[in-house]
């Protein structure tokens, strides 16, 4: 197995964290887990001993070690010891867990749907992270379990024409757990079209818009050849992306949402991913663009 055939699991101690564990055994495919947590001096030194302390490192790295010590328990209890590895790494949460993404498959973390002082000293780490991160990011929810046999695979679809590759990765998702895949393509009408021709030939448009989809559905399914039997769904629907998206998760077993290939300055988690986020009812996989051609 290549050391990159591991998926990265951030731990932090808290309930977020072993809920990712428990996703990465689940998910696993045969992959080791990588257990990472990391140790931020500036933080724990600067922000809450503003004018130094420097023993406090040594406590907090000694907590760090209890962290990664408790993870790996129960990561082990999950797969078996020999496919757990666990690393303890100092410097800013977000630009490690970044940095080393690079040698894993996929990078787990456990969402932050708390309040706090930790949050509002460092901010999102999950978005920040899904936004920078080289592979597939997985965001879980704190109470996620295992569900049912039957795997339900959401992905949102921003762009009817250019979202093959994403597609082909969803539908990779669902061909290996035996499950199905919803295409969900959200779209707003905004305000100043209300009076217009558009606004009264709305079933013309969403005609047109599933032509395309299923245009690049079936590229997708070229890209995803293992995938060619497996069942996908298409849907049309005006609203908010947001909000659709998230009570579509609902009753999804996985939420799979692209970044952007064009936003500034480097290819960030938009708006409408940051939401989800942060209110999706399931894991949300976030897929970075395909690298662009020399």
């Amino acid at each position: 197995m290549s050391e990159n055939d591991r998926i990265l699991v951030a731990v932090d101690g808290g309930e977020g964290g072993r809920a990712a564990i428990r996703y990465a055994a689940a998910r696993r495919d045969g992959a080791d887990l990588w257990l990472v947590h990391v140790v931020d001096l500036a933080v724990a030194t600067g922000v809450f001993y503003p004018y130094g302390y420097s023993g406090l490192a040594d406590q907090v790295r000694e907590a760090g070690e209890t962290v990664l010590d408790r993870a790996e328990k129960l990561a082990a209890e999950l797969v078996g010891a020999d496919r757990v590895t666990v690393t303890l790494r100092d410097g800013g949460v977000v630009a490690e867990l970044v940095h080393i993404a690079a040698d894993a498959r996929m990078v787990v973390l456990g969402d932050e749907r708390r309040h706090g002082l930790t949050r509002i000293v460092t901010g999102s780490v999950t978005g920040r992270v899904a936004s920078r991160a080289p592979v597939p990011v997985v965001v879980v929810p704190t109470g996620w379990a295992p569900g049912h046999d039957a795997y339900r695979i959401v992905v949102g679809v921003a762009d009817l024409d250019d979202s093959a590759e994403l597609v082909a990765h969803a539908l990779g998702e669902a061909a290996d757990r035996g499950g199905e895949l919803v295409l969900v393509h959200a779209w707003e009408l905004p305000a100043v079209f209300y009076d217009t021709t558009l606004a009264h030939d709305q079933a013309a448009w969403e005609a047109g818009a599933r032509h395309r989809l299923m245009q690049t559905l079936d590229r997708a399914r070229n890209l995803a050849a293992h995938a060619v039997g497996t069942e996908a769904w298409i849907q049309i629907r005006q609203g908010q992306p947001a909000q659709l998206l998230a009570d579509e998760s609902k009753g999804a077993d996985l939420l799979v949402i692209g970044r952007r290939g064009h936003a500034f300055p480097l290819r960030r988690l938009g708006g409408t991913g940051h939401a989800l986020l942060r209110e999706a009812g399931c894991p949300v996989e976030v897929v970075p663009p395909a690298p662009e051609a020399p």
